[in-house]
């Protein structure tokens, strides 16, 4: 008896389904504007309503009262979907500054760096300069026409000099020299 009562609340809400499903998804779609979201939103609505079938099995107008649950249930995605997109532009913004400072802080280093750079003497400057370009102390050494101690001797100067202008930010400079 229970299977057969199963079964006839299956064929019932199965012609329910198939009778207000394309309507609803018209109705659906004129809220959301697009095909695939009213198809969710309506079969959620229809999901729902199986779970739900003791209780609206008393309701007399069951077109609006269907109709009214499909329209509720765009109208919180619609919602969400606005939370959402103020959250994206709120962290895009966020992103946005995160990226200015970061950003500052780079001008702002490399400002302080070539300020204690034009702040050394220029043997100094020469040595160190050449340095960060890449040329070896031999190389150096040779361009300026001085020799290799002298040249040791310059660059190590030219360190303590920029690591007391710089203090802490010297480490940024000391892999490069």
């Amino acid at each position: 008896m229970k299977s057969k009562q199963i079964t006839h609340e299956e064929e019932l809400f199965h012609n329910l389904f198939m009778e207000y499903y394309p309507s609803l998804l018209s109705f659906a779609r004129y809220y959301v504007k697009d095909e695939t979201i009213a198809e969710d939103l309506v079969q959620d609505v229809f999901v729902k309503m199986w779970e739900l079938r003791e209780q609206w099995k008393g309701v007399e107008n069951f077109s609006a009262y269907i109709y009214q649950m499909v329209r509720f249930r765009c109208f919180n995605y619609l919602r969400g979907e606005k939370l959402r997109e103020e959250m994206m532009r709120s962290y895009k913004e966020e992103k946005l500054s995160i990226v200015e400072i970061n950003q500052y802080i780079e001008e702002e280093i490399f400002r302080l760096v070539n300020q204690a750079m034009d702040s050394l003497p220029s043997t100094y400057k020469q040595v160190i300069t050449l340095s960060l370009e890449g040329y070896r102390v031999k190389e150096i050494a040779e361009k300026l026409n001085v020799g290799e101690e002298t040249v040791k001797k310059r660059k190590q100067a030219a360190k303590q000099v920029l690591k007391e202008k710089l203090g802490k930010l010297y480490v940024f400079l000391l892999p490069l020299i």
